[in-house]
């Protein structure tokens, strides 16, 4: 499949994975592992991120995946999208759509998600671009709640082992995907240079914009209040009062749900980006396989209890796929010599 990556597209295609579905709700089990150190202790997983980033950026070229590999990270995103479909299904269930079944809600997400990637993969890309700006405005709007922020509950800072090995763990919801950078860097037009400025500008801009949700997070809510609210993030957003709209909760539940349904797209063009290394017969026919199973196995997990247990074990399985596997893919391959051509 012919794909053509600008520096632009491949750096939002990895934004736009790392933060959608999981933005509005990793702060809470930070928070919650790391007490107060939580903002600290996530500069120290941001730093570890970039390092894994520019071992990445010299390194991607072996990241060759056989046949066995390719269907494990293809059943991992199939199982991870699905988690995540459910996640999305059971927020608007929540906050907005209480009386709306639920699987036509998974349906719908399914649909919209074989549409995009039964067409050119440049239709998935092109929807990334679209949503920066309205990304942005969560930002905007969150600093409607600076002046219900107490700067004291970033506070005491502790030098506690239990609580560092926590907090560097769940932060791996706010990085998880990086292996992406692996699957769409040999996309990347050859004549662009990824490395140096452009990969650090890259680790600043996520880094400011997680970094703010969890200094914002643990100035508004106490630790006790904390462990209460799943969601963080609209919790605040609908304390805010703007005159425009009612409930500024629902708007931005609606550009999340945006936001996270083009993470899904994504998943699912990797998915066919691998399943097509190989020349297929009929390869929208097992797109669309792909996209049945996700319209069936988040109905399977889309009630409170199993979402609670997914969300508090989900993190051993990132640190695995995105951090451990690919380091010996990489460094299997550099002894076999083989690389990606």
């Amino acid at each position: 499949m012919n794909v053509s990556l600008s520096k632009a597209q491949f750096f939002l295609l990895l934004f736009i994975i790392q933060t959608g579905v999981v933005y509005i709700a990793f702060q809470t089990p930070l928070i919650i592992g790391s007490q107060t150190n939580a903002w600290w202790i996530f500069m120290v997983g941001s730093v570890i991120h970039y390092g894994l980033l520019l071992f990445f950026e010299r390194n991607y070229q072996y990241f060759y995946l056989n046949a066995f590999f390719r269907w494990i990270y293809q059943i991992y995103w199939l199982l991870l999208t699905a988690i995540l479909i459910a996640y999305m299904g059971y927020v608007l269930a929540s906050w907005v759509l209480p009386q709306t079944p639920e699987w036509i809600v998974v349906v719908i997400i399914a649909a919209l998600s074989l549409y995009a990637n039964v067409s050119r993969p440049e239709t998935v890309i092109n929807m990334s671009v679209m949503l920066l700006p309205i990304i942005l405005l969560f930002v905007i709007f969150l600093m409607l709640a600076l002046p219900d922020l107490t700067w004291s509950n970033l506070f005491p800072v502790e030098w506690n082992n239990k609580q560092i090995i926590a907090g560097i763990i769940h932060s791996t919801y706010a990085y998880f995907g990086i292996e992406m950078y692996l699957i769409y860097r040999p996309y990347v037009q050859k004549e662009l240079q990824v490395k140096g400025k452009p990969l650090f500008i890259y680790q600043l801009v996520i880094f400011i914009f997680f970094f703010m949700s969890i200094v914002f997070t643990q100035m508004f809510f106490g630790l006790e209040e904390i462990k209460l609210i799943p969601e963080p993030i609209m919790y605040i957003l609908k304390s805010q009062e703007v005159t425009f709209v009612k409930r500024l909760d629902i708007f931005f539940v609606y550009i999340w749900l945006s936001w996270s349904i083009v993470t899904v797209m994504i998943f699912g063009l990797s998915f066919r980006l691998l399943y097509l290394k190989k020349n297929r017969k009929k390869p929208i026919g097992s797109i669309v396989v792909y996209h049945i199973l996700l319209a069936v196995l988040p109905l399977f997990v889309i009630k409170f209890r199993s979402i609670e247990l997914i969300k508090n074990s989900l993190h051993y399985l990132f640190l695995v796929f995105t951090f451990l596997l690919p380091i010996v893919i990489i460094y299997w391959n550099k002894w076999r010599g083989k690389g990606v051509s």
